[in-house]
């Protein structure tokens, strides 16, 4: 019976430091409301790339892995460009997308796996979209990779 009786005095302290916890949180909360000034938009945030930087989309690609037999793998991506003229800028694309095509071709899907394999993947892709570009890729986005 004193167990029972040491039981509810504990649960009745408890829940009345748990009231009164919240009252004090509360009250401090509605006076730094009162007393705060109106929130100010933050500044914009700083862009990451110049303002002749462009979005431009590779034609989706559809290869099969390296192994096993029966394993494809579509990527849809976009490349950033710096300033670039339209002309010179769809051969580029072109020839990023015949890269990607030509790596696809060499991984499996166990290199892909997982959040560290598609991290890999897209550093990879990044450095030889630069390398093949000279530069004027400044990265290389996937938008959807799927492996079947």
């Amino acid at each position: 019976m004193q167990w029972l009786a040491g039981f509810l005095v504990l649960t009745a302290v408890s829940a009345a430091a748990g009231v009164l916890s919240s009252l004090h949180l509360l009250s401090t909360v509605q006076q730094h409301s009162a007393d705060s000034p109106p929130q100010v938009a933050a500044p914009p945030a700083v862009q990451a790339f110049g303002p002749g930087a462009r979005l431009r989309k590779i034609a989706p690609v559809v290869t099969n892995l390296a192994s096993p037999p029966g394993a494809w793998i579509r990527v849809e991506a976009s490349v950033i460009t710096d300033q670039v003229n339209e002309d010179e800028a769809n051969v580029l694309v072109a020839r990023v997308g015949e890269d990607v095509v030509a790596y696809l071709r060499t991984i499996s899907p166990a290199q892909i796996e997982g959040a560290r394999g598609l991290q890999y993947l897209r550093e990879d892709l990044n450095e030889r979209a630069a390398i093949r570009s000279s530069g004027k890729v400044r990265e290389l986005i996937i938008e959807t990779l799927v492996v079947q």
